[in-house]
């Protein structure tokens, strides 16, 4: 009974925020919570709240999967992004008898120098730019269900203009006992401005996710299927053709036809899959067709949406390279190592 209390609570939670933060992305605050800050969930798709197998780092995706096998894991990612954008992230776990796992974090953007000008033209002060986010996240089991929730302090900083907002997360996962399944949910970014600035009118990157994964048994693959903005239904950007009063084409936009339900039902579907060479080697790869969509070029799509990685694993440390393909010619790469504290103290 408890169970179903908590669910229920999670879809009256996700239900009440519909009306008031549903938009379309690219129209909201802080939406570098959004960006894939680890090589795990990069290589899977970019959104994952279902996969554990002891990465420490996928607490970013769902507190829930905070498990006492990470007490004592450490991990430190640095991911060259797009444009000269340079991403770093570094999480660690631990297991308190009385309080429980509890996992700290850090995650900080650096966007590098810009020349700066002023509204006739001449030059000015050059200036930089940059987001952090800090989270505690703390998590409890209950039979084969995991809860957890996740506090975060995240700001953005432009030319010497801030602000800042205090958020969390809010996450479950069931674990199966016997097979390698699990499911998560998470209801992500509540919260509100703790600074604003006076121009600001987006809301919070809020966001309902749901996801599975599942290895059969005898089998050499980790299949993960992942929902995200459950609370919207089209996530499409399109524009008709414009003409003016004579019928002359003013202005097209290459996405100017409206998808399909298939197309606007797939865009919030995130597929990822893992292939176990052995004890000590992984390959991933992901698709995210809503990626795919919002950034194909006017020619081609390539191979944008689409992602692959490498897991190198010994007894002392683990080693991960993604790559994720945005769109031709935009590529992130991101390198995650990691250890057990723990067996350094020893």
């Amino acid at each position: 009974m408890k169970h179903l209390k908590f669910i229920a609570i999670f879809f009256m939670m996700s239900i009440y925020t519909v009306d008031a933060l549903s938009q379309i992305g690219g129209k909201r605050a802080f939406e570098f919570l959004e960006v894939p800050n680890h090589a795990r969930v990069a290589g899977l798709g970019t959104v994952n709240v279902s996969s554990k197998a002891g990465d420490v780092n996928m607490v970013w995706q769902n507190p829930a999967l905070l498990t006492r096998e990470m007490d004592g894991k450490i991990s430190f990612t640095l991911s060259p992004y797009l444009a000269g954008i340079y991403n770093s992230n570094i999480t660690y776990a631990k297991d308190f008898e009385k309080l429980g796992m509890l996992s700290l974090g850090v995650f900080y953007a650096n966007y590098g120098n810009f020349e700066g000008f002023d509204n006739t033209g001449a030059p000015t002060e050059d200036f930089t730019a940059n987001d952090f986010v800090v989270q505690v996240s703390h998590s409890r089991s209950q039979g084969v269900f995991q809860y957890g929730a996740t506090l975060k302090f995240a700001g953005t900083q432009v030319s010497g203009f801030n602000q800042s907002a205090l958020m969390a997360d809010l996450g479950m996962a069931f674990l199966h006992p016997e097979q390698d399944l699990s499911v998560g949910m998470v209801i992500k970014n509540l919260g509100f401005y703790t600074r604003k600035l006076e121009a600001e009118d987006r809301n919070l990157p809020f966001d309902v996710q749901l996801g599975a994964t599942y290895k059969p048994e005898f089998m050499p693959f980790r299949f993960s299927v992942t929902a995200n903005r459950l609370y919207q239904y089209n996530l499409s950007y399109y524009d008709f053709t414009q003409v003016d009063e004579n019928g002359n084409n003013i202005f097209t936009n290459i996405n100017n036809e409206e998808p399909g339900t298939f197309d606007k039902l797939f865009q919030h579907v995130t597929i990822g899959t893992e292939i176990i060479l052995g004890r000590n080697i992984n390959l991933r790869a992901g698709y995210n067709h809503l990626i795919r969509q919002s950034l194909k070029g006017e020619q081609s799509a390539g191979a944008g949406g689409f992602t692959f990685g490498l897991l190198f694993e010994t007894k002392k440390i683990n080693l991960a390279y993604s790559n994720a393909i945005y769109q031709i010619g935009g590529t992130a790469h991101f390198i995650t190592l990691g250890t057990n504290f723990n067996e350094i103290l020893k």
